[in-house]
């Protein structure tokens, strides 16, 4: 008994681990006693469950889905997968937070060059410097080149490699362009060794090579990606988004600025960064490791907080982690994520938040489970999913 406590002690403070997750996950399911006692520590802790959600009937209708398969499918196996993705849902309840946010869908961009046009949808599209377009397919090995012949890059599955050592002609910084599509996520590995992560519905606007005689290394951002830069005293590294530059020597961080979202918000695992709007470098904020700066874009101004900075990248490993997040957001997370578009008919979601966190799962797992604490319907026509009542 006392080995669960600590185990309910574990989980309430996000510290448990995937196997210690399933060893409390059994016991809770076993017993309808362990699951009162489980629920009863929850409130204890201070994680009230709201008094608009009927946390009983939920649980129950939980446990007679599990109940109900006899005989080990893939469907139970699914079930019982994101069984502890229903009981944080559950156990933590549902707040109430800030406005709604807009549905947003990917728009469909066309770039052309003198020998192509492309209609930038469910493509990995990288523009080089010399105007060449050219559509990656995430599954290839294969070099790029340039309208000469020049390799460019290296292509392995879902990566690109450019390398430092090439022969470039060039004399000033010349910048290439890739963008990543609804329902993928790529890596670059740039001339000066940075890694860069980027994650679904980004744009990545870089140098072809970083010249040694400019006085800063800077990359251009919409989106969200993660930075494993290459340390450069004589070279700074610099970031640009749509109002905020993050500088840099070395360091590991995280930046999501999506052009649809309310916050730029910049997480940092390792090193140092400095954080600033664009137009005011002297105001520059300092984070240190676990800390992140969200900037609000409507009242122009920092705040920084201490986070679990695994929750923010996540995504790099294909989990979506939801912590306070309303349904709101968390459908435009789904629409960058799966590429889909919804249309929520059922406002009164909108206000709602959740916990909760899905490893790899299906955007029908995700949305059932979300259901089992605010009921709700959903109908799939193609990539539209319409929320109704």
């Amino acid at each position: 008994m006392i080995k669960h406590h600590l185990l309910i002690d574990k989980f309430i403070n996000r510290t448990i681990s995937s196997k210690e997750r399933e060893v409390l996950k059994k016991w809770v399911l076993e017993d309808d006693a362990n699951m009162v006692l489980f629920k009863n520590r929850i409130k204890e802790s201070g994680r009230e469950i709201s008094h608009s959600f009927d946390s009983d009937l939920a649980y129950q209708k939980f446990l007679n889905t599990i109940k109900s398969k006899k005989q080990p499918s893939n469907l139970f196996r699914t079930v019982f997968k994101y069984a502890a993705v229903i009981v944080i849902l559950l156990a933590i309840g549902i707040l109430v937070k800030q406005e709604l946010i807009n549905d947003v869908f990917e728009p469909s961009i066309t770039v052309t060059d003198k020998d192509a046009k492309v209609t930038r949808g469910n493509e990995i599209v990288i523009k080089l410097a010399d105007g060449t377009t050219k559509i990656l397919n995430s599954e290839s090995n294969e070099v790029v080149t340039d309208t000469k012949g020049n390799i460019i890059a290296n292509q392995g599955g879902n990566s690109l490699v450019f390398n430092e050592t090439e022969k470039l002609t060039e004399t000033e910084t010349v910048f290439n362009e890739i963008y990543i599509p609804y329902g993928h996520t790529f890596k670059l590995k740039l001339s000066d060794g940075t890694l860069v992560w980027l994650n679904a519905g980004s744009k990545l606007r870089f140098p072809q090579k970083f010249i040694s005689s400019d006085k800063e290394r800077i990359v251009y951002l919409e989106g969200e990606a993660f930075f494993e830069v290459a340390k450069n005293k004589e070279q700074p590294f610099i970031v640009n988004t749509q109002e905020v530059d993050i500088k840099v020597l070395g360091t590991k961080f995280n930046i999501s600025s999506y052009e649809t979202d309310n916050l730029i918000a910049t997480t940092l695992v390792e090193g140092s960064v400095s954080v600033y709007e664009t137009r005011t470098p002297e105001n520059a904020m300092l984070l240190t490791p676990s800390f992140q700066a969200r900037y609000d874009k409507f009242g122009n101004n920092f705040s920084k907080s201490k986070v679990d900075t695994s929750i923010y990248t996540a995504w790099m490993q294909n989990k979506l982690v939801i912590d306070n997040l309303t349904f709101s957001e968390i459908l435009a997370k789904l629409e960058r994520r799966h590429h889909v578009k919804f249309i929520n008919k059922l406002d009164s979601l909108n206000e709602e938040t959740y916990k909760g966190e899905f490893d790899n799962e299906g955007i029908e797992s995700i949305l059932k489970t979300i259901s089992l604490s605010t009921p709700f319907k959903y109908k799939i026509e193609q990539n539209v999913i319409t929320i109704t009542q």
